[in-house]
């Protein structure tokens, strides 16, 4: 089920969130919570977050939608967009972002969702377009998949609303 989150779901996505296969791909260190608090409540305040629950009601994914301003109004860019380990390849992933595409169709605003992929992941660049996004281009040494880690290249990819 998706439902938009809150500040409630703090302890929910903070395990996803700092878990060693998703953090490398997410724009934050590990950090413990109470050092992660004011970082969520600031993610959460810049976009809109949603999760996506399964029927026991455990969080499975999630992600961060953050609409751009005055003439780029029309652009939604997805941000830290996660899977929860516990729950990956069992499709949740992609049930969460169907809806979450689904309810963008319907803003009849919304002409554009956009999000960026480090380039050599694979599986995230073929989740991606398994949903109809498209790549547009690569921005070189976008980000650094560790602290001080050399800067590596991003693909930008993006799906366009008629």
């Amino acid at each position: 089920m998706l439902r938009l989150g809150t500040e409630n779901d703090f302890d929910a996505l903070y395990p996803i969130y700092m878990h060693p296969t998703v953090n490398p791909y997410l724009n934050f260190e590990t950090m413990s919570k109470e050092e992660f608090l004011p970082l969520f409540h600031e993610l959460i305040t810049f976009g809109t977050l949603y999760v996506y629950e399964n029927d026991d009601g455990q969080v499975v994914a999630t992600g961060i939608l953050c609409r751009l301003e005055r003439r780029c109004s029309h652009v939604v860019c997805l941000t830290t967009f996660a899977t929860n380990p516990n729950f990956q390849r069992k499709g949740f992933g992609t049930r969460f972002m169907r809806e979450l595409i689904e309810e963008l169709r319907k803003d009849k605003r919304t002409k554009r969702l956009e999000l960026y992929v480090v380039v050599g992941n694979e599986i995230g660049l073929n989740f991606y377009k398994k949903l109809g996004f498209q790549v547009e281009g690569c921005l070189r040494k976008q980000f650094t998949m560790i602290k001080d880690g050399p800067p590596v290249d991003d693909l930008i990819l993006a799906m366009v609303f008629d």
